[in-house]
C-alpha cells in the first residue's frame, strides 16, 4: 500500500467519490497490490487472481460513497474482497470441480518454462532450507 497518512488518504477517498480521475488513481494503486496478492492466495492462479482483482477494484471504485470512514479504508476494501473472493471461488469450482487426479495431471504437463520466478532474488539454498 502507498503511505498516506489518515487525512490524506480520507481527502483522497472523499475526492475520489465525487469523481476526481487522480485521486480515485491515488486511492486504487494505494490497495491493488493488497487485493491482488489476497485474490492469488485465495484462488492460487494468476489468471484467476488478476481477473478477481480487476472485478474487485471496480466494486471498490463504484461503492467508494459508501466507506462511511468507521474502519481502516484497508479492512473496508478486505471486507469486500472477502466477499467476492468467497463467492468467485465457490461459482468457480462448483463448474470445474478439482480433483488429485487435476492436479496430477498439471503437474504432468506443465509448462515449465511459461512459470514465473516468484523468489524475489532468494538464493535456492535458502529456499531448499
Amino acid at each position: 500500500m502507498n503511505q498516506f497518512t489518515n487525512e490524506e488518504l480520507s481527502e483522497l477517498i472523499k475526492n475520489a467519490a465525487a469523481g476526481d480521475k487522480k485521486s480515485v488513481e491515488a486511492v486504487i494503486s494505494s490497495v491493488q497490490d493488497l487485493v491482488f496478492n489476497l485474490s492469488l492466495r485465495m484462488l492460487g492462479t494468476f489468471p484467476d487472481a488478476e481477473d478477481a482483482t480487476q472485478e474487485i477494484l471496480l466494486k471498490i471504485i463504484t461503492h467508494l460513497n459508501s466507506f462511511k470512514g468507521e474502519s481502516a479504508f484497508s479492512t473496508w476494501v478486505f471486507s469486500i474482497a472477502l466477499n467476492y473472493l468467497k463467492n468467485y471461488k465457490k461459482h468457480m469450482f462448483a463448474k470445474f470441480p478439482l480433483s488429485f487426479e487435476f492436479y496430477a495431471e498439471d503437474i504432468e504437463n506443465a509448462d515449465i518454462a511459461n512459470v514465473p520466478d516468484l523468489t524475489q532474488g532468494v538464493e535456492q539454498s535458502i529456499l531448499a532450507e
